[in-house]
């Protein structure tokens, strides 16, 4: 389970920190979740490092937030603390990440998808707010995004 969340925060850092149009060469180089701490049995909070090259100017991530389905049905809620981007650098950056199971959903289904590794019917929803230093800023949503075409290819 450990290596399947590291791969959809994965995903969604680097939604979040790529989307922006006028952002589109900033690249995540790397990332490494460090921690997970369960809050109970559906919570649990995880800390991941993140490589961000970023040749544009400085900007700040907030009010991120994530949504993972399996098969259209939401299983996982996300939410990530912010995150300023050091402008024309490569740095990283420690995220935390706030994390629930939806009521609804039942976690056994998740077995097959660990052991076959499959994500082919996994998506993400997500939002956020990019911010420039000046404070302009916009809202981000994407709706659907495949979880495949986010990961690593082997």
């Amino acid at each position: 389970m450990t290596r399947t969340l590291r791969l959809i925060l994965a995903a969604v850092v680097t939604l979040c920190a790529t989307a922006c149009a006028s952002y589109k060469d900033i690249k995540v180089t790397g990332c490494e979740l460090t921690a997970i701490v369960p809050r109970g049995l559906t919570s649990f909070d995880a800390t991941m490092d993140i490589s961000v090259s970023n040749p544009a100017s400085e900007i700040t991530l907030s009010e991120m937030n994530a949504l993972v389905k399996l098969r259209q049905e939401p299983c996982l809620h996300l939410t990530a603390e912010d995150v300023t981007i050091a402008p024309r650098s490569e740095n990283v950056y420690t995220v935390i990440f706030h994390g629930d199971l939806d009521g609804e959903f039942n976690p056994f289904s998740l077995l097959p998808l660990l052991r076959q590794k499959d994500f082919s019917e996994v998506t993400i929803d997500l939002g956020f707010r990019g911010t420039l230093r000046s404070g302009l800023g916009k809202y981000f949503e994407y709706k659907d995004i495949p979880v495949t075409d986010l990961l690593p290819q082997q």
